[in-house]
C-alpha cells in the first residue's frame, strides 16, 4: 500500500532539518529500511530541493541553454 505523498514529503522535511549529520544520516537509514518501496521518490524529492538543482536552472535560464 502506498502511503500519501504529503505523508512522505513531511518525513523528508523533518529529516532535512536535523542539523547532527550522523543523526540525519541514522534516521535516513531507518527511512529507508521502513520504506524502500519509497526510496525513488524520496530521491526525486532531494534532487527537486537541491541548491545546486536550483543552479543549474538558474544558470541555464540566465544563458538560455538547457543541460
Amino acid at each position: 500500500m502506498r502511503r500519501d505523498e504529503q505523508t512522505i514529503e513531511a518525513e523528508l522535511i523533518e529529516i532535512m532539518g536535523i542539523q547532527d549529520d550522523m543523526v540525519k544520516l541514522e534516521r535516513i537509514v531507518a527511512w529507508c529500511a521502513a520504506y524502500p518501496d519509497e526510496i525513488p521518490f524520496a530521491l526525486r524529492f532531494f534532487r527537486k530541493r537541491s541548491p545546486s538543482s536550483e543552479k543549474r536552472s538558474t544558470a541555464s535560464a540566465s544563458t538560455g541553454m538547457d543541460q
